[in-house]
């Protein structure tokens, strides 16, 4: 892999990243309502799931994606219910004007977390369309050496936590603006319709 070739392929991928789809509209509606609270967790699921999609088309795994087709169906389903049960969380939890406070009675799961954005990822039409078609035009994966996977995997991981910790963190500082519990009602059913838009296309697709 060339450097010419690495720096197209970081660039085109940071903009797939930042271009707005269901994965943005998650982290911002999660961010809005909740702050970065459990946010890691909720980026991790998007970063594990561009890797496996990564992997499946460097590996030329097509086939093998497609006998597991059935379960991939199932986890998809189940990361969508999950954002079902976070966005009922949202339009139902007590409202506080304490923008650090968390509602103990709305406790998640860092691993539910982490599947509801991975199956979110890895059932993603841009995601996919990304690693199986653009991918093997910008990078001749047959030529890659083991040291380009690895700097790949790290690139890929960088970038996608960095440009979705920018929304992330950016739609946080933005519930400052929302201080009356009045308007933290609103916007929290808000984000949460938006969560459960999500789902629901999730589920469709």
């Amino acid at each position: 892999m060339t450097l010419s070739q690495y720096l197209i392929f970081t660039l085109t991928y940071f903009i797939a990243v930042i271009t707005p789809g269901p994965g943005l509209a998650a982290i911002i509606a999660r961010a809005l309502g909740r702050g970065l609270h459990g946010m890691p967790f909720f980026v991790a699921g998007f970063i594990f799931g561009d890797l496996t999609l990564f992997i499946v088309a460097a590996a030329g795994l097509a086939a093998l994606a497609e006998a597991y087709a059935p379960i991939l169906i199932v986890v998809r389903w189940g990361g969508a219910a999950y954002l079902i049960y976070l966005a009922y969380g949202l339009w139902t939890s007590p409202i506080s004007t304490d923008l650090g406070a968390t509602d103990p009675s709305q406790s998640e799961s860092p691993w539910a977390l982490f599947l509801s954005t991975y199956s979110l990822t890895i059932s993603n039409p841009k995601a996919i369309l990304f690693f199986a078609a653009l991918l093997p035009a910008l990078l001749d994966l047959t030529t890659l050496s083991l040291s380009d996977y690895f700097i790949l995997t790290l690139t890929i991981a960088t970038m996608i936590s960095t440009g979705l910790m920018i929304y992330a963190s950016a739609a946080s500082r933005a519930r400052v603006l929302f201080t009356s519990e009045k308007a933290r009602r609103r916007i929290n059913r808000v984000t949460g319709t938006m969560l459960a838009i999500v789902a629901v296309v999730m589920a469709a697709l």
